[in-house]
């Protein structure tokens, strides 16, 4: 058998061990959540912004009982929320995330080190292989795995965004170490000591050096120098400072990465007000990202699965309240469909469609219902 492995020894991605113990190909060991990687709070931020909006948004079929078991309880011991957040924050960090398809309705996370995907060089049968921790390694058929991928070159695993990020990585690293090590030099900044008219070695320069280490920290107070000594301050250049503080080229990549707008990550954006901006999101970012799960979810369980979007298209409470009376007007929905839009419960023959002329009338109608209720 072939193995294409989100975790194996034998192929690496990068040069940056750190980078390959995260995204790369391991079968062995603990969780693949780099701490590295996670410090970096555009990163961090990216993940964080996807996986919520994926968990909070209700992905449903036709199947009441299997709606539930995705969104509310996917098993004993986590909720629908997390379930999902945790398969979204892994696909995004390793390429693959996984959960097995137990009996009585029941999904049960994996994390990624103990699985690995096989395929059948003759066949091209796809299963995998679950070793639990502290259990015994078994084979699983791909029916009883649910395995969501983000972007793929084979089909078969996933690629983590963080692999085009390697370059930028590296930059935005620099950078920071820049920043700390002028910090951590405190205001004083470095020191040259002029000991003049001597010929010392270099161990004797060392230990007066050593006197004055206390001033990098600022813990000096009174200096008492000699006619032979001369404390000066070294000039810092704080136009590269004002760079490194300004820069957000690396912000905008990690965005580009993760198909964020970059105003997501706090980079201003000149060309886009907030409607225009979550409606780019919606449609061209995080429908991909919920594509993932629903191509799975429908290939997996049956049925045909599709995201509740309305919560990232949520308008104010009066245009939210005349788009749910035009859509009952206009025949598009239902009384009962048309309160659900803004929070209000269902009525008793609120599931037909409105067959009345008077728009005027039910118009009124509606309002008065909804300022009665919400008093």
């Amino acid at each position: 058998m072939a193995f294409f492995k989100s975790n194996t020894k034998q192929t690496t991605l990068t040069d940056d061990p750190v980078f390959n113990a995260l995204i790369s190909y391991t079968d062995t060991g603990g969780e693949y959540v780099s701490p590295v990687v996670l410090k970096n709070s555009d990163i961090f931020s990216a993940i964080n912004i996807i996986a919520s909006d994926v968990a909070s948004n209700e992905v449903y079929c036709d199947t009441e009982i299997l709606t539930k078991m995705v969104n509310f309880k996917p098993c004993s011991y986590m909720d629908g929320w997390h379930f999902k957040y945790a398969l979204c924050a892994n696909m995004l960090l390793n390429g693959n995330a996984f959960a097995l398809i137990e009996n009585n309705h029941n999904l049960r996370f994996v994390p990624n080190s103990q699985m690995a995907v096989l395929q059948d060089d003759v066949t091209n049968e796809i299963s995998y292989q679950y070793t639990p921790e502290n259990g015994r390694k078994r084979e699983l058929k791909a029916k009883d795995v649910l395995h969501f991928k983000y972007s793929t070159i084979n089909g078969v695993t996933g690629i983590s965004p963080l692999y085009s990020l390697a370059n930028e990585r590296e930059i935005q690293g620099l950078a920071n170490k820049l920043l700390i090590g002028f910090f951590n030099n405190g205001v004083i900044g470095a020191k040259v000591l002029k000991v003049k008219n001597t010929d010392l070695n270099q161990e004797a320069l060392d230990n007066i050096a050593e006197r004055f280490q206390n001033l990098k920290s600022g813990k000096a107070g009174i200096v008492a120098l000699d006619d032979n000594m001369d404390l000066q301050n070294l000039e810092i250049n704080s136009d590269i400072l004002k760079l490194v503080n300004s820069n957000d080229w690396t912000t905008k990549q990690i965005a580009k990465a993760f198909g964020l707008p970059p105003e997501k990550l706090g980079v201003e954006n000149e060309h886009s007000n907030q409607q225009m901006s979550n409606l780019q999101y919606l449609q061209g970012s995080l429908q991909k990202y919920f594509d993932c799960f629903t191509s799975e979810l429908t290939f997996k369980l049956g049925s045909n699965w599709k995201f509740d979007t309305s919560k990232l298209l949520s308008l104010d409470p009066t245009t939210q309240q005349n788009n749910a009376i035009e859509g009952y007007t206009n025949g598009v929905l239902t009384l009962n469909e048309a309160r659900a839009k803004i929070g209000m419960p269902e009525v008793d023959n609120g599931d037909s469609f409105i067959e009345r002329n008077d728009i005027n009338e039910t118009r009124s109608q509606i309002d008065t219902t909804s300022t009665n209720e919400s008093e």
